[in-house]
């Protein structure tokens, strides 16, 4: 081989090694973003699998609520020791769950907890909830159910606004 030879394949081989690295270096960026993505990917199916399970059991409390709500009623119709023991266990166990009532009457309106149906003239002061319709309730915090309430209001003509 001759000597200029040798330098052109010299020069021709630190080409394709410098070729060989940039190709090998986009390759593992690629790799690194796939990896990257695919980490994305994995944290965003967990969360949304989270949160449909989260949706599916507050619609099953919100049932229970029902349910609850309903037994409370029968035994504020009529006293009965057993009757008496489930709704406590009920209790019980929403409470467990992460569900509490919210606070309505005597409270200010807030609406991100209550869910006015009608006014009514009333001494108390303007806006404070005056009577409760229909129970609300949490679930960890988050409203899966408002108070329906009645909010007082100043009114000259001593009107009611109720529906």
């Amino acid at each position: 081989m001759t000597q200029e030879r040798k330098k052109t394949s010299r020069k021709t081989l630190r080409e394709r090694v410098e070729e060989l690295e940039r190709e090998m270096e986009e390759k593992k960026d690629k790799i690194m973003r796939l990896l990257a993505d695919f980490d994305n990917y994995r944290k965003r199916m967990e969360r949304e699998i989270k949160e449909v399970g989260e949706r599916e059991k507050e619609k099953l409390i919100l049932k229970f609520i029902d349910v609850y709500e309903n037994m409370k009623m029968v035994c504020n119709e009529i006293s009965h020791e057993g009757l008496n023991m489930v709704v406590k266990q009920f209790k019980k166990i929403l409470d467990e769950e992460g569900v509490q009532e919210i606070n309505a009457v005597g409270e200010k309106f807030d609406h991100n907890l209550h869910h006015a149906v009608a006014t009514e003239k009333s001494d108390e002061e303007d806006g404070t909830i005056i009577e409760e319709i229909k129970k609300g309730y949490t679930l960890n915090g988050k409203v899966i159910r408002p108070s329906y309430v009645i909010v007082a209001r100043g009114d000259e003509n001593g009107k009611s606004n109720r529906n």
